[in-house]
Order: C-alpha cells, then sequence, then structure tokens
C-alpha cells in the first residue's frame, strides 16, 4: 500500500510538468509555472511523505534525489528549449528582416523602373505632341506660303496687267503722236513751199528797193569785206513777215532753232499768241561737234567778233601758214593765229553761238549757229541780252 501510495505521488508532479511543458507558447511562463508547480508539487510530496513514512526513510531521500535530478534535466531542457526557440525567432526574424530588404529592394526597383517607364512615356508622349505640333505649323506655313503665292501671283498678274495697259496706252498715245507729227510736217511743208513762194516775192521787191539805195542794203553797208557772195548769203530760203516785224523788239522776241530741219524761225509774242516775223535757213554743228538742245538765253551781243579757237595761222609776213588752223596746235616757225571771223556774234551757250557764216545745205559748223549774212544783222538788230532761244531735234 505504502508502495502503491509513492508510485501515485510520484507520477502526479510527473504528468503536471509534462502537460504544463506541453501546453506552454511563453519559455518564461512556463519555467516559471514548472518551477512554482515544481516547488509546490515537491512541498507537497515531501509532507505527504513525512505524513506517510515511518521508517523507510533511505528510500525517501533516493526519490528526492531522483526528483532533483528531474528537475534540473527539466530546467536544462527547458534552457535548452528556450535557447532554440531564441535561435529560431532570431533567425526568423533575420529572415523576415531580409525579406523585408530584398522586398523594400525590389519595390525600389519596381518603383525606379516603373518611373522609367512612365518618364519615356511621358517623354514618348511629349515628343508626338512637339512633332504634332510641328507638323501643324507645317501645314500652316504652307497654307500661309501658298496664300502669299498666290497673292503675289495675282499682284504681279495684276501688275503685267497694269504695265501692259500703260504701254498699250503709250503705243497709242506714240502711235497718235507720230500721226499728228506727220500732219505738223505735212502742215509746216505746206506752209515752207507758200513762205518759199512769198520769199521769192519779197527777193525780187527787196531787189528792187536795193537798187534804189532802199530796204535792207542800208543795213548791211557797215559790214566792211564781208560781202553777202562772200557768205552765200544770195539763194537761202529766207522769209520775213513785213506785218509782224514792225512790232518785233527785244521784249517780244523769242528764237527757236530746228536742228533736224537746219532753220531758224523768230517769233513775237503777244497776248494774241506767237507770230513768225523771220525765218532762214542755217547751219549748225557737225558730226563730232553738234550743236546742244535746250532753252537758253542770249548773254552777249557784239558786231565784230573773232573766235578764240578755230581761224588760221598766218606768218610774220602775212602769209597763211593753216588755212584751218586751231589755236590749240601752233605750227612750227613763226606764226600767229588768226580767229574766224563771227560778225553780229550773239552767244547763247559757253562757246556757241549765232553770226554770220558759210551756210551750206547741211550741219558744218563746230556748234555755232551760222546765219546767211541777208538775214543776221536784222534778226541781230530785234534781239536784244535775255531773249530766249530753245533749240530742238
Amino acid at each position: 500500500m505504502k508502495a502503491g501510495i509513492l508510485r501515485v505521488l510520484f507520477v502526479f508532479p510527473a504528468v503536471l510538468v509534462a502537460a504544463s511543458f506541453f501546453s506552454s507558447c511563453s519559455v518564461d511562463e512556463n519555467a516559471a509555472f514548472f518551477t512554482k508547480a515544481s516547488e509546490s508539487g515537491n512541498s507537497s510530496t515531501k509532507k505527504k511523505v513525512e505524513t506517510v513514512k515511518t521508517g523507510e526513510k533511505k528510500e525517501e531521500n533516493t526519490w528526492a534525489e531522483k526528483m532533483k535530478e528531474k528537475e534540473a534535466e527539466r530546467k536544462a531542457e527547458l534552457e535548452k528549449r528556450k535557447k532554440e526557440l531564441a535561435e529560431k525567432r532570431a533567425k526568423d526574424e533575420a529572415l523576415k528582416e531580409k525579406k523585408l530588404a530584398a522586398d523594400k529592394k525590389l519595390e525600389e526597383k519596381e518603383a525606379a523602373r516603373k518611373a522609367i517607364a512612365e518618364k519615356k512615356a511621358a517623354g514618348e508622349e511629349a515628343k508626338e505632341k512637339k512633332l504634332a505640333a510641328q507638323k501643324k505649323q507645317e501645314e500652316k506655313d504652307a497654307k500661309a506660303d501658298s496664300a502669299r503665292k498666290a497673292l503675289a501671283d495675282k499682284k504681279e498678274a495684276e501688275e503685267k496687267a497694269k504695265e501692259q495697259k500703260i504701254a498699250d496706252a503709250r503705243k497709242e498715245a506714240a502711235k497718235k503722236k507720230a500721226e499728228d507729227l506727220a500732219a505738223a510736217r505735212k502742215a509746216e511743208k505746206e506752209a515752207a513751199s507758200k513762205r518759199r513762194q512769198e520769199l521769192a516775192a519779197a527777193r525780187t521787191a527787196r531787189s528792187s528797193r536795193s537798187s534804189s539805195g532802199g530796204g535792207l542794203g542800208g543795213l548791211f553797208s557797215g559790214m566792211g569785206g564781208n560781202s553777202a557772195k562772200q557768205y552765200k548769203s544770195e539763194g537761202h530760203h529766207v522769209y520775213i513777215n513785213q506785218r509782224v516785224l514792225g512790232g518785233l523788239s527785244p521784249s517780244n522776241a523769242k528764237i527757236e532753232i530746228d536742228l533736224s530741219e537746219q532753220r531758224a524761225r523768230i517769233y513775237k509774242n503777244d497776248g494774241t499768241g506767237s507770230h513768225l516775223a523771220i525765218e532762214t535757213q542755217v547751219s549748225t554743228g557737225k558730226s563730232g561737234h553738234s550743236t546742244s538742245t535746250g532753252t537758253f538765253r542770249i548773254k552777249e551781243k557784239l558786231v565784230e567778233k573773232r573766235s578764240t579757237l578755230y581761224g588760221r595761222w598766218v606768218s610774220g609776213s602775212g602769209q597763211t601758214v593753216s588755212s584751218a588752223g586751231d589755236s590749240r596746235s601752233r605750227p612750227s616757225g613763226g606764226s600767229s593765229f588768226v580767229g574766224a571771223s563771227m560778225p553780229y556774234w550773239m552767244r547763247i551757250n559757253g562757246g556757241i553761238g549765232m553770226h554770220i557764216g558759210y551756210v551750206p545745205d547741211y550741219p558744218a559748223s563746230h556748234g555755232c549757229i551760222r546765219v546767211p549774212s541777208a538775214v543776221q544783222p536784222l534778226i541781230f538788230s530785234k534781239v536784244g541780252v535775255g531773249t530766249s532761244v530753245t533749240i530742238k531735234h
């Protein structure tokens, strides 16, 4: 009976210890529980052993030692389990941290990849927008260029049409002008023919007056050795309107020289218009010495005048060395220059003037207007310094 009681007492604490060990999740609490349970069980067991035992003290001591050994083994096992659990927890924590770090790194990598992809997508989108805007601008520019070209073509067409219209108008005006000029020339020729007839009658009348000592003969009597025969004054087409000539004076006279016709006309200007008073044949500048055109005024009048450029070179004995001399080209030997005589000189422009001279049927002077001796003294007497002179073709 004692032996059965002892077995019961031994088995019960062992069952309690095992139950506490396998049901616990906390090492510290289980250890405390087992320690307290062991101490409680030991105390109770000791009390029961002391109560039950009466004599077998040796056997009781052996059991206590065994219980201590069991307790030591249990504590050692608990410490081992606790250490293993701590190591496992530490390992799990390390694995967990490592996994978390790897996950975080993976997330960061994924976030970076996603950011790069988004940036690339944004760049592609911006590029597409830029290309679209550029294309739109190019289309707009092309449209504007097309509009400008159309406007320029239209303007050019209008300019061409305008130029063509102007050209047609000018052509028509030129045609009309040519027709008017032809008509005027025809009328002028008819008038000239009429004047020649009148001139012939006037010459006949003048000849009769000259034979009696009147008319123009007295006017030319002071010319010295420059006879009418010397200057071919006879036979030139000279017309004098006696009705207008009486009122002609330096204050109302106007001279016109026509280079194409080689004619000089002197007009009387009054309130009723221009009236032809004198018309004569002239000889103007030859090729290389053409007479300048334009409107001028008489600047000087001299009855006697000699050229300072053209004339003849004579020797000391008075013999002519060069009959067609130039004052700028002195011949060899002792000679002197004698300028050509230009009676009844009227300076018009620079060294150009009107004077008596040789008058063939063509331009023959060095630029001056040569006038027949039969009429130049009369013209000289009717004009003055300041009288207008128009030279034209």
